[in-house]
Order: C-alpha cells, then sequence, then structure tokens
C-alpha cells in the first residue's frame, strides 16, 4: 500500500504540478508580449478654442505628428470657443488636457504642462489723439485685437487697475482686415493688442493700425508690477527699445507693460508617465511643429522663479529636471516582487522536484526489497499452488516497476538494479519448481513403501 501511495504522488507531480507551473510561467510571457505588442495607443482628449486660432493650429499639428510618427499617445481634439470653456472641459473632466490662459478661468483640477507662448498686451493710440495714459481711456472707443472675450476681459481687468469706468468704455472687436479702416474712420480711439512676443500679433496690429499721416503713440501699463505680484494670472513684461519697427522704432525706451501666459495643462489625475510623455513629445516636435503652426517657436517651459512649479504637473517636472522615472523605476519594484515570486516558485518546484525524486527512488527502493522478500520466500515455500502466488505477484511489481521507471526517467545504475532484482525472484520461483517436480516421485514412492511396509498403521486398534 505504501508503496502504491508513494508511486501515485509522484505520478501526480509529474503529471499535474510541473505542467500546470510550466502554463503559468508561459501564460505570463505571453500576456506581457501581447501587451508590449499589441497595446492600443493611449488617445487623450484635449479642448483648444477658437477653432480658427493660433492654438488650434497648434495642437492640431501636434496631433497630426503623433500620428503620422505612430506614437503610443495620441490627441482627439474637442474644439470650444476659447480658453475659458476649455477650462471648464477640463475642470468637468470631459477632456485629459486643455488649452488655457493664465488671466482666465484656470481649472483647479489641472496642472500645468508647458507654456505655449507669452502673450504681451500693448495699448496705443494715434499721435495727436491726446492719450497718453490709461486713466484718460474714460468714455473712449478701444479696438480689441484679436476679438476675443478673454482679451476683453483682460481689458476692463486694466482699466479697473488704474479706477477707469468699465462701465464708460466701449468694446470694438477687430479682425486683422478692420484694423487699417479702424483708424482711417476713426471708429477706434485706441487700440488694445494680445500676443505672443515674437508671435508677430502685436507688431502687424499696430503696424496696421498706423496711417501713413500720424504715428502710434504706446500707453505705458506702470501697475502691471503690481498686478503681476499679487498671483501667476499675470506678469510684467519690458519690451525692448525699437521693437515695433518704424521712422523712428517704437519704443524709444524700454516700455512696461502687461503679459500673459496661455498653457497648455492637464487633469491631476494623470499619471506622471502620460505626462512626462506629453511635455517630451511636445518639445521634441517643437522645431517641426514650426512648419504647420508658427506660433510653435513660441513654446517654453514654466518659469520657476515665481513659484509657479507648486502648478506644474509633477511628470512635466521631472522632464524638466531631468529627472525622469526610466522603465526600472516605474517598475522595478514590480520586477523585484516578480523576482521573488519566481524564485519562491522556483525553490518550491526545486523542492518539490527533490522530495518526487527521494519518493521515487524510496518506492524503487521499495519494490526491490518486496522483490527480494519474494524471491526469499519462493526459497522456502514446498507447495506448487503457493509458488505460482509468489509468481503473480512478481508479475505484478515487475509490470508496476517498469511503468514507473519509464515514467520517472531512471538512470542506467537503477533500471539494472531493477531488472535484476526480478531476475533474481523470477529464477528463484523457477528453480524452486523443478526442485519441487524433482522430489515429487520420490515423495510418492517414499509414501508407497511406508504403508506397503505398514499395512495397519492407518487403522484404529480396537479398544
Amino acid at each position: 500500500m505504501q508503496l502504491r501511495r508513494s508511486m501515485a504522488f509522484s505520478h501526480v507531480v509529474y503529471a499535474a504540478v510541473f505542467p500546470a507551473i510550466a502554463a503559468g510561467l508561459a501564460l505570463v510571457a505571453v500576456v506581457i508580449l501581447l501587451l508590449r505588442f499589441v497595446e492600443a495607443p493611449q488617445m487623450l482628449k484635449v479642448a483648444v478654442g477658437p477653432p480658427d486660432g493660433a492654438d488650434a493650429e497648434l495642437i492640431g499639428a501636434f496631433a497630426k505628428r503623433l500620428e503620422n510618427d505612430h506614437a503610443s499617445l495620441r490627441l482627439t481634439i474637442r474644439s470650444v470657443a476659447g480658453p475659458a470653456e476649455a477650462a471648464r472641459a477640463l475642470q468637468s473632466g470631459d477632456v485629459d488636457l486643455a488649452v488655457v490662459r493664465s488671466d482666465g478661468a484656470v481649472p483647479t483640477d489641472g496642472l500645468m504642462l508647458a507654456i505655449m507662448h507669452n502673450d504681451v498686451a500693448v495699448l496705443a493710440a494715434p499721435h495727436g489723439a491726446g492719450l497718453t495714459k490709461p486713466a484718460e481711456l474714460a468714455g473712449k472707443r478701444i479696438g480689441i485685437f484679436p476679438a476675443a472675450p478673454v482679451n476683453a476681459a483682460l481689458l476692463d481687468a486694466v482699466l479697473a487697475e488704474y479706477k477707469v469706468p468699465v462701465a464708460g468704455i466701449q468694446h470694438v472687436m477687430l479682425s486683422a482686415g478692420d484694423l487699417p479702416r479702424a483708424e482711417a474712420d476713426k471708429t477706434i480711439d485706441a487700440l488694445f493688442a494680445v500676443g505672443p512676443l515674437h508671435g508677430g500679433t502685436v507688431e502687424s496690429a499696430v503696424a496696421g493700425l498706423a496711417s501713413g499721416k500720424r504715428d502710434m503713440v504706446l500707453i505705458a501699463l506702470d501697475a502691471a508690477d503690481g498686478m503681476a505680484a499679487r498671483g501667476e494670472a499675470y506678469q510684467k513684461v519690458d519690451l525692448p527699445n525699437g521693437f515695433f519697427p518704424g521712422a523712428p522704432p517704437l519704443p524709444d525706451d524700454d516700455f512696461a507693460t502687461l503679459g500673459v501666459a496661455t498653457r497648455l495643462e492637464a487633469r491631476q489625475s494623470m499619471s506622471e508617465g502620460t505626462a512626462g510623455d506629453v511635455t517630451k513629445r511636445l518639445f521634441d516636435m517643437r522645431r517641426l511643429l514650426e512648419a504647420d503652426a508658427p506660433i510653435a517657436a513660441a513654446i517654453e517651459k514654466p518659469d520657476g522663479d515665481k513659484g509657479s512649479l507648486t502648478t506644474v504637473h509633477p511628470g512635466a517636472a521631472a522632464y524638466y529636471s531631468d529627472n525622469e522615472k526610466s522603465f526600472m523605476d516605474v517598475y522595478g519594484d514590480f520586477i523585484y516582487i516578480g523576482a521573488m515570486v519566481l524564485s519562491g516558485i522556483g525553490s518550491g518546484a526545486a523542492a518539490m522536484v527533490g522530495l518526487t525524486r527521494a519518493r521515487a527512488r524510496s518506492a524503487a527502493l521499495d519494490l526491490i526489497d518486496r522483490l527480494i522478500d519474494l524471491k526469499q520466500a519462493a526459497h522456502k515455500t514446498m507447495s506448487l499452488p503457493r509458488l505460482a502466488e509468489l509468481d503473480r505477484q512478481i508479475e505484478e511489481l515487475s509490470t508496476s516497476g517498469l511503468r514507473f521507471a519509464r515514467e520517472h526517467d531512471f538512470d542506467e545504475a537503477g533500471l539494472s538494479a531493477l531488472r535484476l532484482a526480478i531476475d533474481e525472484a523470477r529464477r528463484a520461483i523457477a528453480d524452486q519448481c523443478n526442485e519441487l517436480h524433482e522430489k515429487s516421485p520420490l515423495i510418492a514412492n517414499a509414501e508407497s513403501m511406508r504403508t506397503l511396509s505398514y499395512p495397519d498403521a492407518d487403522k484404529t486398534s480396537p479398544s
């Protein structure tokens, strides 16, 4: 019974446990390969507006480059009316990324990835209009370019800083084609232009407004320093001498004005890896994007001097500080734990192999001992029926033993020992059978002689 249990245990281990371990490891390898080679690109939704603006053009070019490069990251564009609507879409969780402006509705759930462009606000008036200070704009008609609600709101914030009643100001929304006629037709008294410092928007606006007869007068925004000190919505910008070409170039000295930042922001819940990947790809493609969207030249990293790094996404901050997490940084712990688990499985498997081999060796030795016992019993048996029973047991043991040796891949020494034990047991049966066959006539004759010599030996004497 013990022999059968040992052989059954070994068979179960070889037939079930090891194949299960091998199948599990193979399954893990297949899953890893599938995740590596079959994983679909990660899709991110980005809100940007207005649809015909420079920011939408830039994000569209970025999305197209990612698609053409078959990148693992793709963008789906959601067009909105402007930065305020993009901020609301990010705040509500409808999108993953949004192009917002620092002086507008900044989402509390957003963290910055990059500065798309820093914009300057320039307030100008025709020469001879008598307007040289913001306080003198009360009741005037001010042209706003580009024609966007966020620019009108910025003008109101500037006028409020100078205590100019906003209710008396008339906003005149201007397109690029409206600029030359606006001054000639006297439809505006001053111009408020907002655009990238090096994007050409502000320069073209001032040049378009100026006529051949009158030059423009730049109105300094001295309050920009105080506005910038109260938060990150605004910043002070010093326009360099001669920034606007002309005769003479303007300004004739360093000129203080107000600046705002257009930013690409991501949800706070976005993983560091994804945020870092978006930021890295944006900067890597910046030069290529300029061909499709010239404003891409204005992309820059956030300025940490004002503490803005507290609002930068950790993934983007890691890219800027060159502390991006490598594959091992991200998955090292999992790999280490996995290696420990596999090591434990391997140790367990090795221990099971050792236990199985020990049991197999013990079962083989028990089998040989049984055959030796049967051999010794055969030498002492004087009954042919008993020898036949022993021969049947030897046959069963030899059959089981040879199958066991085949299943467990016995070495040559073990197999030779088993064969020798089987042969010796069978030889003992055969020798004893021959001896009994030779003795049978002698025993029969001796019995007959005893009967003839003592005919009454088996009779019962009378009482």
